[in-house]
Parts: C-alpha cells; sequence; structure tokens
C-alpha cells in the first residue's frame, strides 16, 4: 500500500532528517541544527514538511509576509510534486503572496519556480558570496492554475 504525501508542520524529532536533506541540498551553505529551531520557535505555521509514511522528504520555512526563506527536497524525491504541495500550502497561509532569493546559476531550482508561475523581478548582487541571487515572487494570476490557488 502506497501511503500518499502530505504536508504538516515541523516536529522537533524531524530534525535530524531535515538535516540530512539540507546537507544534501546545500553542502557548501547549509543551516545548522541551531538555525531550524530558531526558525521552528519563530515560525512555527510556516516551518512545513513534506511526509509520505515514515520518511520526511522536503521540507519549507516562510513568514507571514510571504518570503520564502528556504525549501529543499530529497533528491531521491523530486519530481513527484512535493515541491507544488509545499508551495500550495504556503500560498494559502501566507499574508502575501510568496517571495524568494534564488541563486541565478540554479537553473533547476529556476525553472521549477517558473513552472510555478514565479517570475523575476530583480537581482542582488553578490548575495551568496560567488553569485548573485534572483528576486522571484509569485504572479498570483498564473499561480492559480499552476500551484493551484
Amino acid at each position: 500500500m502506497k501511503i500518499s504525501p502530505e504536508v504538516r508542520t515541523f516536529r522537533s524529532e524531524d530534525i535530524d532528517k531535515i538535516l540530512d536533506i539540507e546537507s544534501q541540498a546545500f553542502p557548501k551553505t547549509r543551516y545548522s541544527k541551531e538555525i531550524f529551531l530558531t526558525y521552528a520557535k519563530v515560525l512555527p505555521e510556516g516551518f512545513i514538511v513534506a511526509e509520505g509514511g515514515d520518511d520526511i522528504a522536503g521540507y519549507m520555512i516562510f513568514d507571514p509576509n510571504g518570503h520564502v526563506h528556504s525549501t529543499a527536497v530529497k533528491a531521491t524525491h523530486r519530481g513527484r510534486g512535493l515541491g507544488r504541495m509545499m508551495f500550495m500550502h504556503a500560498s494559502r497561509h501566507a499574508k502575501a503572496r510568496l517571495w524568494l532569493e534564488v541563486r541565478s546559476k540554479n537553473k533547476d531550482a529556476i525553472r521549477f519556480y517558473e513552472e510555478l508561475g514565479m517570475k523575476v523581478i530583480g537581482k542582488v548582487p553578490g548575495y551568496y558570496d560567488s553569485d548573485d541571487a534572483l528576486l522571484m515572487v509569485l504572479d498570483q494570476r498564473r499561480s492559480r492554475e499552476r500551484v493551484g490557488g
């Protein structure tokens, strides 16, 4: 029996799996355990995980103003709609439209965000030391059919 994935809020017992996902996704710039636990305290409703059975396949941290602070899906779980599920959840719960920074060299992430209906609205030179950040915002008109809002 296959268990359908679900999105739920972070629980403290999730931390080791979140750290594993973070290490895989961002090996050079990963967040520490302390940073994640701080986010869990400050944004308890905005720290979500995508879970299937007893496995955590991804996470997202967003604030009420729509800023997506971080998101990642395990490489082995990509392409299954989990990132889209987390964005749908965030778009329903944030008080403003979603926006984020993404490395300008991260073409896969940029393509994923564009498929969700996000568009580039600016650039921050040197944001990631050796790379610029693209500022992307969810286009509300296009997001309804793409994210499900």
